[in-house]
């Protein structure tokens, strides 16, 4: 399974688009994996997990044609991770390349809870939304997937996913704080080639609404604790905001000196 992350910061990105604080001076000058657009993966070049207002920059950066794209796979309601309004252009008179085929979306129903007229009546023949039930699998393509409930905004169902494709192992955790405890026994109970965690705190705790180092240090060594990772298995520290106070530069040395690596915009794993 080949994962890229296409973007790797929360809501407001890096630098913030509004922002002049000293992570988003730095960078600003030093650019390169300093700057961080929304979030947003895609699997093996066919599956996305996500869908934000910076998915149109995400396709021309890594020259992806969406047109080709048959499936997306949403976290949450959160704009950053969903943003709808742009899928609305996946018919005429904005698209035609996609005439006679269909976009599947996945996700929690809180989807319709936050976005009742999507699709619209004039796009239902273009873009389809599947509303998932936690804990069950689901067959997307080549995937089986399954939502698990994470902690992250109470105010609506948000999904964190373990992925399986030729029998390797993804899960897929941010935005979360620490999982509720069916979300995490399912997580003990499955072998985990790849772990993706979220690290929007930087160096700070929190465990309610996102996680911190820290945070993540805590949930990794509950699962080595339960057999469901090994040295084999790689984790990934994604999703960081400015509120974090890492640079790429420093959170690179955190995440290698806990045995962790540090995504950035374009960052590829293999497993």
């Amino acid at each position: 399974m080949k994962v890229q992350i296409l973007g790797t910061a929360a809501a407001e990105g890096i630098p913030g688009v509004f922002c002049n604080c000293p992570i988003c001076e730095h960078a600003r000058r030093a650019g390169g994996k300093e700057i961080r657009t929304r979030s947003q993966s895609i699997i093996n070049d066919k599956y996305l997990i996500d869908f934000p207002m910076d998915a149109y920059l995400h396709s021309l950066r890594y020259h992806i044609d969406f047109h080709k794209i048959q499936h997306i796979i949403i976290t949450h309601p959160h704009e950053d991770h969903f943003y709808p309004n742009d899928l609305e252009y996946r018919r005429p008179p904005f698209a035609y390349s996609a005439e006679g085929s269909c976009l599947n979306v996945y996700g929690p129903g809180s989807l319709k809870e936050e976005y009742p007229w999507f699709p619209s009546e004039a796009s239902r023949d273009y873009v389809k939304v599947h509303y998932w039930e936690a804990y069950h699998t689901y067959s997307v393509g080549e995937l089986r997937v399954t939502p698990l409930t994470a902690r992250h905004d109470h105010r609506f169902e948000c999904f964190v996913y373990i992925i399986e494709m030729g029998g390797k192992r993804l899960f897929y955790g941010h935005d979360s704080g620490f999982l509720p405890e069916r979300s995490m026994e399912m997580v003990r109970n499955t072998h985990l080639d790849c772990v993706f965690f979220d690290v929007t705190s930087g160096r700070s705790r929190d465990g309610k609404y996102h996680m911190g180092l820290e945070d993540d240090i805590v949930m990794r060594d509950d699962m080595r604790a339960a057999g469901c990772v090994d040295e084999n298995t790689v984790f990934v520290l994604n999703h960081l905001s400015h509120n974090g106070r890492l640079t790429h530069e420093q959170l690179e040395k955190a995440a290698s000196e806990n045995g962790f690596l540090a995504a950035y915009d374009g960052f590829t794993v293999e497993f």
